[in-house]
């Protein structure tokens, strides 16, 4: 085993207030007490030599050893010949005395601590403390099995053995030039974009693009509109940024604009889906996407398009984009790569007028200063040597017959359930039949509690009758009859 050339208990061990008058091996086996017991220091895990502890704490080795020894005494480490100071499989139980040095004191439950407007709308949308599970109908989730892992490996370690110092230091913030102009003519290719790669804006997310633009274009208190339902992670990014937003609803043609326009007509922005509306995956009809850039242009405002997964279609001819369509320079075009390859890339961009670009290269710098430049080189040599369109065309066919068998099988709840258009994307939304009185909410609670991940329908938005939504791209033609078997059992025990 490799010896620790460092320590990580190596700061100032001579303490302050109640502990400076502790003798420095006190001291010392406080703090490795402490980390041991804050978990810092795993059960079984190597702990630094005594040499190194002396070294790195700037005392005598016997100093060191008298809080070791100290330590083996009270069960928290051991010490074996010829191996190495190791800390215990099991920790002895707590006596209730204060622990000393420089770690926290144990205490009661304390008074929440004061948050900031800002924290308290953040907290209304969450975040995880853990990975989300990876379980049936988690929409938009693409199955990590199907991404060519082996090709990715061998593209990461050919562009970490790139020679110069390009993935060394400080990035541009608005993204490597490589990878503006692989997606400058992705976009164009696929989604009928027109941009030139000066346009393109490197974030890590849908949310940082929406973020960015909410504080470019619009001050606390302006309005912008959502879709209801609609993409909740959206509405919380335009909320936090201090805006007033408008839920506009959405039919069989998309977005209301007329709703918008009666609502609050002088908005600065409007966040959609057009392509295939999330949750509800409609498409917005040419009548309303014209009604749409037509309200931006009057009103000096801006259309946050949202094409999270426009590169999957089955159905019918592809749809283009709305900036595209956009002559007057009014469209901000989100994608992102986190669901089309895997979800921890953390890569996304904003194709973005040109009289925008310098704005929001400055808006970037201050909120991170760049993504990370490796891994922005992978993905760019991943599209520009077509490995991209071939995943794309492999898992468009395996999504698409996954969406065909989840279909078929859904047929057993036909009885509660219309499931709506599903003609592209990775998901479909299933509407609960009138006067049946579900509750989307603990229908999604019950089927979480037996392994099948849906989502209520409700938190999009207002409903008339609520609703499940399921991703179908992760689930095999025998996980779709299996999950949606206990969706209809847990339907028929609510209905007891």
């Amino acid at each position: 085993m490799a010896k620790h050339t460092g320590s990580v208990f190596s700061v100032d061990v001579v303490g302050t207030g109640d502990n400076a008058s502790l003798p420095a091996y006190e001291r010392i086996r406080a703090r490795i007490q402490a980390a041991i017991r804050s978990g810092a220091a795993a059960p079984n895990s190597r702990l630094p030599s005594s040499r190194t502890l002396a070294s790195d704490l700037g005392v005598a080795r016997n100093t060191v050893d008298a809080a070791l020894d100290e330590l083996v005494a009270d069960g928290y480490v051991v010490r074996r010949r010829g191996a190495g100071t190791f800390v215990a499989a099991s920790l002895p139980e707590p006596d209730g005395s204060p622990v000393m040095g420089n770690a926290a004191m144990p205490s009661a439950p304390t008074v929440p601590r004061r948050l900031s407007t800002r924290a308290i709308a953040l907290r209304v949308y969450p975040g995880h403390s853990r990975p989300s599970p990876a379980a049936p109908f988690a929409p938009s989730l693409p199955p990590i099995d199907v991404f060519p892992r082996r090709l990715w490996n061998r593209l990461l370690a050919r562009e970490a053995m790139r020679k110069g110092d390009l993935y060394w230091e400080y990035g541009a913030s608005n993204g490597l030039p490589a990878l503006r102009e692989a997606i400058a003519g992705h976009a164009a290719a696929m989604r009928a974009t027109s941009a030139s790669p000066e346009q393109v804006i490197i974030v890590t997310s849908t949310q940082q693009a929406v973020e960015l633009a909410a504080k470019i274009l619009a001050d606390p208190g302006d309005s912008a509109w959502v879709e209801s339902p609609g993409y909740p992670a959206a509405r919380h990014c335009l909320a936090a940024a201090g805006l007033k937003v408008v839920a506009v609803p959405v039919d069989e043609n998309g977005l209301v604009v007329a709703d918008g326009q009666a609502a609050a007509n002088d908005a600065r922005l409007a966040y959609v889906t057009p392509s295939h509306q999330y949750p509800l995956g409609v498409e917005m009809s040419i009548d309303r996407r014209m009604a749409l850039l037509g309200w931006a242009r009057a009103n000096d405002s801006y259309v946050l398009e949202d094409d999270y997964d426009g590169d999957y279609r089955y159905e019918g001819r592809p749809i283009a984009s709305l900036q595209g369509m956009d002559a007057g320079d009014r469209t901000i075009y989100i994608g992102s790569f986190n669901k089309i390859a895997f979800p921890a890339l953390r890569i996304a961009y904003a194709i973005v007028p040109k009289s925008l670009v310098d704005a929001f290269v400055d808006a970037k710098h201050v909120a991170d200063g760049h993504s990370a430049s490796l891994l922005q080189g992978v993905l760019a040599a991943f599209i520009r040597e077509g490995h991209l369109a071939s995943h794309l065309r492999k898992t468009r066919s395996i999504y698409d017959e996954r969406r065909r068998n989840f279909m078929d099988a859904g047929e057993m709840l036909h009885d509660w359930i219309k499931f709506g258009p599903a003609r592209a994307g990775m998901h479909v939304t299933g509407h609960f039949k009138g006067g049946l009185g579900l509750d989307d909410v603990a229908l999604a609670t019950a089927c979480a509690e037996r392994g099948v991940i849906v989502h209520p329908l409700s938190r999009y938005g207002k409903t008339d009758c609520g609703g499940l939504v399921f991703g179908f791209a992760c689930a095999t033609e025998g996980v779709a009859k299996s999950g949606l078997a206990i969706v209809r059992q847990s339907i028929l025990e609510s209905r007891k």
